[in-house]
């Protein structure tokens, strides 16, 4: 089993067609379908399964998959890290984030280690965890950067912590409940919302803080997966909504929103890396990472979200 090989498999069970393919990696069908018949005789096994429509993998061509796309990411990784070794600064860092984390450390992070090296690049991509994860295995991505599930049950990655934060209740500065920066739970319930559903178990999350106290939870107006949207309904209008703060950070800090101090049971969640474990890091994200753990000791962001809540003046140092 080669590299060749490996490459001919994994393009052939992306594009489900041999001709598609073959085109796609520049060689001729006839050679694509010897290099598959030779691995599969290799292995010992039938890695897809052929029909008139194209293939598809059978379960061990499934099994192959992933590991067969790690191994080329890899080997890219090493030739990129060699390459920035006898070229003096280039490589590629491919990085995902969640809409949770990506507004107070991520950009600052990255673009320090960009702005250092010439010839890096950078690959970003925002998507929810759970498909996150098998980017990860796969080698798609190097690091991704998320609000942690509960009980992480991966024993193949690594869950770094780097914040523990708490949900907030954010509005425009100019909507009713702002100017007092506080309000009880069934007062909440009177008011227009509109609730980010990632995770999709948000909402439920939301519904039980009445629910647990004999209310009728607010029905949201709206809910959405787009942090842009959300952040645009929020500035052009009286709603609320309920929000790990480093969705909003930077308007937070820019007083755009402001944070209300709601009576409602707090929704705690941690933050951070996870990354394969065992795994050698390109000299690139190995850098991000040090960054990102520098930067989350000095940086607490529960203290740092207390002191933009709706009328309340900031104490202490400044940011």
């Amino acid at each position: 089993m080669d590299h060749r090989q490996l490459k001919h498999f994994v393009a052939v069970v992306e594009h489900g067609n041999m001709l598609r393919a073959a085109k796609t990696i520049h060689v001729t069908q006839p050679a694509l379908s010897k290099s598959i018949r030779a691995l599969e005789t290799h292995l010992g096994v039938r890695l897809l399964n052929r029909s008139p429509r194209g293939v598809s993998p059978t379960v061990y061509g499934r099994q192959l998959l992933t590991h067969a796309k790690l191994i080329l990411n890899q080997t890219r990784h090493a030739e990129d890290d060699l390459r920035a070794i006898t070229e003096g600064t280039g490589g590629q860092m491919r990085i995902g984030f969640g809409a949770h984390i990506a507004g107070f450390m991520l950009p600052d992070a990255i673009l320090q280690i960009v702005e250092a090296r010439p010839n890096l690049t950078a690959q970003i991509v925002s998507k929810p965890f759970d498909e996150l994860l098998p980017m990860l295995r796969s080698g798609e991505i190097d690091l991704a950067i998320v609000v942690f599930p509960p009980d992480p049950p991966e024993e193949d990655l690594v869950y770094e912590p780097l914040v523990v934060n708490e949900f907030r209740t954010v509005c425009r500065p100019d909507h009713p409940l702002a100017a007092r920066g506080k309000a009880g739970l069934r007062e909440l319930t009177e008011h227009k919302w509109i609730l980010f559903d990632r995770p999709k178990a948000m909402e439920t999350l939301f519904q039980t803080r009445f629910t647990d106290e004999g209310l009728e939870p607010p029905r949201p107006v709206i809910t959405t997966s787009s942090v842009h949207f959300l952040k645009a309904a929020l500035h052009r209008g009286d709603y609320l909504s309920f929000v790990p703060p480093g969705l909003v950070y930077d308007e937070l800090q820019q007083k755009s929103l402001v944070s209300i101090e709601a009576d409602m049971p707090p929704i705690i969640t941690r933050a951070g890396l996870v990354y394969r474990a065992d795994d050698i890091q390109p000299t690139s994200i190995q850098e991000l990472i040090d960054k990102l753990r520098h930067m989350s000791a000095e940086f607490d962001l529960s203290v740092k979200m207390n002191k933009t809540r709706a009328g309340k003046t900031a104490k202490g140092h400044e940011q």
